[in-house]
């Protein structure tokens, strides 16, 4: 177990979750690598980071699907593949809008996300993801 890599990867998964949970585009977006595939919970296929882009300010804005729903991502397990390159899955769950004490709720937006992480100068970057729905 490498733990400072694990470290950065948990950091990389929460960085996530914050951009996601503030519907900030671009934060999230700048998580990916330049050229990023990227498979979304509704099993669209993105592999360009600019179309990633635009599909993420769009959930987000405004009236967006996702504009009013907040996350919370647990990271399950990280597997090292190589120096540099790590898989991680992590369980997205869908939390209480408003609630006081925003804890997990049974609902369909319960997700495995799985990332393909790669270091780069700048960190760790999303290079592959997967947002898989729980059935």
């Amino acid at each position: 177990m490498n733990t400072e890599t694990d470290h950065a990867l948990n950091d990389l998964v929460r960085h996530y979750e914050h951009a996601f949970n503030t519907n900030e585009a671009k934060s999230m977006n700048d998580l990916f690598a330049d050229d990023p595939i990227f498979v979304n919970f509704g099993g669209n296929l993105v592999d360009d980071k600019e179309a990633l882009y635009r599909a993420q300010a769009f959930v987000f804005d405004q009236g967006g699907p996702l504009e009013n729903l907040s996350v919370s991502y647990t990271v399950e397990s990280i597997t090292h593949l190589a120096e540099g390159l790590a898989v991680v899955h992590a369980r997205q769950r869908a939390l209480r809008s408003g609630a006081a004490s925003a804890g997990p709720r049974e609902d369909p937006m319960e997700a495995i996300l799985l990332i393909v992480a790669q270091l780069d100068d700048g960190g760790w970057r999303i290079r592959i993801g997967q947002n898989t729905p729980v059935t």
